[in-house]
């Protein structure tokens, strides 16, 4: 369900049992030259909208909401057509908005963002676990460990075409193919077979103090291989992300709590400071 086609009587009416809430993030920011900057709001909606058909054959409704744009992104520092909250608005709006839905009634709220951007990541943590303290309502952020994690369909398709999975980071193969799978016109498709692909080693580059992109190497704002994108990997990115989304509301409404992001992921974002980004 979409949040803004209900009318007041009709949320009133949501069964607070069975109903949670879906609130997709997404960066409003820079995605190389050849993917417009509003791509993440594009796959983060299409993951919701796909999660909820696939839990409503489940007998759980999703409430989805307007995407939260203006997500922090200080990946994208030194590149252009990157606008953004700083983290700590952003997380302090994200707890006003679960508060919002907590005095409403609602139980269960779940954010939707594929960041990978520490001071998003660590924004939206603390927003969560700010929301964990109100009585009667949990919050949760799956998608992340999803990212972190090996996804064997992802990873055999990019491994049959000789494309190492982790080396695809930004407005690379895996955003350039969504996009291609939900609109072919959002991509500049005339300008792929030019670029380049830009491969990095992300550990190292954080090791070395390197955490924006530009930083760690990328002249046009992206990292990977867009030029050997396709619509086909796009649906399965989406399929995939979908899929995730919905096991872990499964989960999570069975009373579980979603595993820890990995070690060194959780020690990067001990570093992060939101009143400083």
């Amino acid at each position: 369900m979409n949040l803004s086609d209900l009318t007041s009587v009709e949320i009133s009416a949501l069964d607070r049992e069975t109903t949670v809430v879906v609130v997709p993030l997404a960066s409003t920011e820079q995605h190389g030259p050849h993917l417009p900057i509003g791509t993440k709001s594009f796959l983060v909606e299409s993951i919701a909208f796909a999660a909820s058909a696939r839990l409503r054959s489940e007998q759980v409704e999703c409430l989805i909401t307007p995407t939260v744009s203006f997500m922090p992104c200080q990946s994208s520092a030194g590149f252009t057509a990157s606008f953004a909250m700083g983290a700590r608005t952003y997380s302090d709006a994200l707890y006003d908005i679960g508060s919002s839905f907590s005095r409403d009634g609602f139980k269960y709220l779940y954010f939707v963002n594929l960041s990978l951007s520490p001071d998003a990541i660590k924004a939206v943590s603390v927003a969560v676990e700010d929301l964990n303290t109100l009585r009667d309502f949990r919050a949760f952020d799956p998608l992340p460990l999803w990212n972190y994690s090996p996804n064997e369909a992802l990873e055999s398709y990019l491994r049959e075409r000789n494309i190492d999975p982790a080396s695809e980071i930004h407005a690379d193969i895996k955003d350039t193919s969504a996009a291609l799978h939900l609109d072919p016109e959002l991509v500049r498709s005339e300008l792929l077979p030019g670029l380049p692909a830009c491969l990095i080693n992300t550990s190292w580059e954080v090791l070395k103090g390197n955490f924006s992109f530009q930083e760690m190497g990328s002249k046009d704002g992206y990292l990977g291989s867009p030029s050997l994108a396709d619509p086909e990997l796009g649906r399965i990115y989406i399929a995939e992300a979908a899929f995730a989304l919905a096991e872990a509301i499964n989960y999570t409404l069975e009373g579980n709590e979603l595993p820890e992001l990995p070690l060194q992921i959780r020690m990067l974002l001990k570093m992060v400071d939101l009143d400083e980004m």
